[in-house]
């Protein structure tokens, strides 16, 4: 085990971010290698909090596959939004990332999401637009692409059923009981020159932060996060994504917190915080589970990191599989420090 900043990992940690003057936290890693070989992360900061107005999207760079980092620097920033990034999708002609402007004072509800494409002649990224076919106040998770070829994204909404005259209180807003998140996914069969909405996952809970897996030709599964529920909640499609059943409670636990599926050959690798406890205090411990199965069940689980100084946490994994070096690469989001943690393949068999 290594221990850092009053953590323990089971593989070395590389630090990606660090707090500092200019920036005091940050939040959900997005990590991600571009077409040059380097790495790059995406980071949630600014202001005081988030939401805020004052959120901005930052970037870091290695060019060490992890060892060493960049200063991190503005990436988008608004005059008069908050801005939020959720998504860097490597996996088609050009990468881009999906962000989105926001007014804090609606929590999440006032979204605007755009894409900004990666120019490899320039190493730039472009002027941000609007997610086309409409589908820009959605929140899109990590996409995959499909056996045919399709590309997928979970994604979330947040829906108004009563509380329409909402008013600002104190310093932030709490959503009213009528406010909702729903689930569902956004298909692109044209390499995202359009996109067209399916699914709604709806519960008297939020159902939100999706991820989706393909365990075979069409056959989609997606985890939820079902807030104030110990477990994450599941749905199926057997058509690409098109139609899904309807939510249920999964078996497998969950501590209010984001997590990461990806496919690995006929496997399914979950990484998350499995505490059955839901919870900021309880997102201490993160796992890395295994099935071959279809995420029916998981006989491989491994501790990758675990918080054991008070008030730490290790959540929000994000990351990838590296094919050429059989090595899942893994961001974790500490709040006030990133961690890149890189895990063999050999090691979850």
């Amino acid at each position: 085990m290594f221990e850092l900043n009053g953590n323990r990992f089971q593989y070395e940690p590389s630090v990606i971010f660090h707090s500092d003057d200019n920036w005091q936290y940050g939040r959900e890693p997005i990590l991600r290698r571009l077409p040059d070989g380097s790495l790059v992360s995406l980071i949630y900061a600014g202001g005081p909090s988030e939401p805020h107005d004052e959120n901005v999207v930052l970037i870091t760079r290695s060019v060490d596959d992890g060892a060493t980092w960049t200063k991190p620097e503005i990436l988008f920033s608004h005059d008069a939004r908050g801005v939020w990034a959720t998504e860097m999708f490597t996996e088609g002609p050009r990468p881009f990332i999906i962000f989105y402007t926001l007014d804090a004072a609606s929590h999440y509800l006032d979204l605007h999401a755009f894409r900004s494409f990666y120019d490899s002649a320039t190493a730039t990224w472009t002027e941000p637009s609007s997610m086309p076919s409409g589908l820009h106040s959605v929140n899109y998770r990590q996409g995959v692409v499909l056996a045919d070829g399709s590309w997928l994204f979970p994604v979330y909404w947040e829906e108004v059923l009563t509380g329409f005259n909402w008013q600002k209180e104190g310093k932030g807003f709490k959503p009213h009981d009528g406010w909702q998140f729903i689930a569902g996914a956004v298909r692109s069969e044209d390499q995202g020159k359009t996109f067209s909405n399916h699914g709604y996952l709806k519960d008297e809970r939020f159902l939100w932060e999706p991820n989706l897996v393909e365990v075979s030709p069409n056959h989609i599964v997606m985890l939820m996060r079902a807030e104030g529920t110990p477990w994450k909640y599941r749905s199926e499609s057997l058509d690409g994504g098109r139609t899904w059943s309807p939510a249920v409670q999964s078996d497998i636990p969950c501590a209010n917190s984001k997590i990461t599926l990806l496919k690995w050959g006929e496997r399914t690798i979950l990484i998350h915080n499995p505490s059955d406890v839901p919870g900021w205090d309880h997102r201490t411990s993160l796992e890395i589970w295994v099935s071959d199965d279809g995420c029916k069940t998981w006989p491989i689980k491994r501790v990758l990191a675990k918080a054991v100084a008070p008030k730490q946490v290790l959540c929000y994994p994000h990351g990838f599989i590296d094919q050429a070096s059989e090595t899942l690469y893994v961001a974790i989001d500490g709040v006030t420090a990133f961690y890149l943690c890189k895990v063999p393949l050999a090691d979850l068999s």
